[in-house]
Formats: C-alpha cells, sequence, structure tokens
C-alpha cells in the first residue's frame, strides 16, 4: 500500500487544556503543534510492549482507513 502524505487535522480542546498547550509551548519555544507531537512521542515510548504491539495494531488500521479515504484511492462502479 502507498504511503500517503502527511497531513494536517484540526484537534479541539478545552479552552484550559489550550491555554496549558500555549503556556509550555511558549516556555519551550517551539510551536503548539511541534510540541504535541513531542508529548505524543515521549507517551508511545513509555508503552509496555504489549501496549506498543496495540498501538501498532490501531494506528496501522487508521492507516489502512486514511487510504480509504483518499480520493487517488477511490474507483467508479460503472453499469453495463
Amino acid at each position: 500500500m502507498a504511503k500517503h502524505k502527511n497531513y494536517t487535522t484540526s484537534v479541539s480542546l478545552s479552552n484550559v487544556a489550550r491555554n496549558k498547550l500555549i503556556a509550555l509551548a511558549n516556555m519551550e519555544e517551539i510551536t503548539q503543534k511541534e510540541l504535541l507531537n513531542k508529548l505524543i512521542d515521549k507517551e508511545i515510548d513509555q508503552l509496555n510492549s504489549k501496549d506498543k504491539g496495540i498501538y501498532a495494531y490501531i494506528l496501522k488500521a487508521i492507516e489502512i482507513k486514511d487510504e480509504f479515504r483518499n480520493p487517488k484511492c477511490q474507483f467508479k462502479l460503472e453499469r453495463k
């Protein structure tokens, strides 16, 4: 299966979580996006081996689902 391009999506946060994200990002002098990526990677690294396997399985399922959403992968069924 061909890899799809990395794209940006939006995430809904409470005002409190948003403000914390902004404050932490400013402290570390990085963007909010970079901080979220850093925090996610840190959480993944802390998973035990069983949970990392489950995580990898779920991530692969999401990637497959995204491939089907990609318009380049869709095809039209034609009546004859």
